[in-house]
């Protein structure tokens, strides 16, 4: 996976360095020090699989020839001479060797051609570990050598921002590409993170195989617990997004209780009646029928008999029976009709 990686070292001549032949072995190419006459011979180095050269616009040609480049930053006199600095950053490893130009070439031409510098890039693509060295000048170029020597560029508020828009060139390209990997140039303890720091592993040889495999052993446990970090701190933010949309389902239930109209609560009576509407009386017996319709029909046994001819009441009119049906003789007695000696 994608890690960040950013050291930003000083060429010294008092360290013993010499700045042709820093740029032939990270070019892996065969220079000449025109000041002390010695050869630098690095062709064997075959993991070299780009170089070049960025110069601001309108520089001298001689700053785009690697060996003239830096044979001039080795002409100063002082024992003591800063010759050169070098930004050495890791490379996605999910990004082709094709993006991997595109991203160091337009971080190259951003932080510090932009100020007035010259960079010498090489990529070396060892397997699992691309990186890519930049040696970069430390004085103005003018056009038979180096001028004045820039002490702004030396300031330590540069190096940190430099680091924080690698990480960001780096998560920009990742992003463009299609990957899900990001790096962070922030420290453990800035992040949150209660964890060391993973060490530089540097170069495996048969003379530190056992010290190597240690550091490589240290730095997979780091790794595996920061990522073991964000996956808790995911889970953590998913839990309390579940914990707020409960709060608010809750809350939803709780305003919709509050609307609903309680058991107790007395209902308001229906509006009135129209005017032209017409009240509908009481009844027991008779079926109401609106006003002007044919009145109600008795349904009581005395009217059926009434209905039929056998009896008439006091109101109502006697009809004559036919005279050849004989009429049985009807009587009242409490309690009910008879006719004839049975009851009806």
């Amino acid at each position: 996976m994608a890690i960040f990686h950013f050291s930003a070292q000083l060429i010294s001549r008092s360290d013993g360095a010499n700045a042709v032949q820093a740029a032939a072995y990270r070019a892996g190419l065969r220079m000449t020090c025109a000041r002390t006459g010695q050869v630098f011979n690095y062709t064997r180095k075959k993991e070299v699989s780009h170089r070049a050269i960025l110069a601001p616009e309108g520089a001298a040609p001689w700053a785009l020839c690697r060996e003239t480049l830096w044979a001039q930053a080795e002409q100063q006199k002082r024992k003591n001479a800063q010759l050169a600095r070098e930004i050495e950053v890791a490379l996605p490893i999910e990004l082709t060797h094709a993006q991997q130009v595109a991203l160091i070439h337009s971080y190259v031409q951003a932080q510090f051609i932009s100020l007035g510098m010259v960079g010498d890039i090489n990529i070396h693509s060892k397997p699992g570990n691309p990186h890519a060295h930049v040696q970069l000048t430390l004085s103005d170029i003018e056009a038979d050598g180096f001028g004045a020597k820039r002490r702004d560029w030396n300031h330590p508020s540069l190096v940190a921002r430099w680091r924080e828009a690698w990480a960001k060139a780096c998560n920009t390209a990742l992003e463009e590409a299609g990957h899900a990997a990001r790096i962070d140039h922030r420290s453990n303890k800035e992040r949150g993170i209660d964890l060391p720091a993973t060490v530089h592993e540097g170069r495996r040889t048969h003379a530190n195989a056992e010290a190597w495999d240690a550091r490589a052993e240290f730095n997979a446990w780091v790794r595996t617990q920061v990522a073991l970090a964000k996956v808790q701190a995911e889970v953590k933010a998913v839990q309390s997004q579940i914990v707020d949309l409960t709060s608010t389902i809750e809350q939803a239930l709780a305003e919709r209780s509050a609307r609903r109209p309680s058991s107790d609560v007395p209902i308001a009576p229906a509006p009135p009646a129209a005017a032209h509407a017409e009240a509908v009386p009481p009844t027991t017996n008779r079926i109401w029928t609106p006003a002007g319709a044919a009145p109600a029909r008795d349904f009581s046994i005395a009217g059926l008999l009434v209905r039929r001819g056998h009896f008439a009441g006091p109101a109502s009119p006697i009809r004559p029976a036919h005279p050849s049906t004989p009429q049985p003789e009807v009587s009242h007695v409490s309690g009910g009709i008879l006719q004839g000696d049975k009851p009806c």
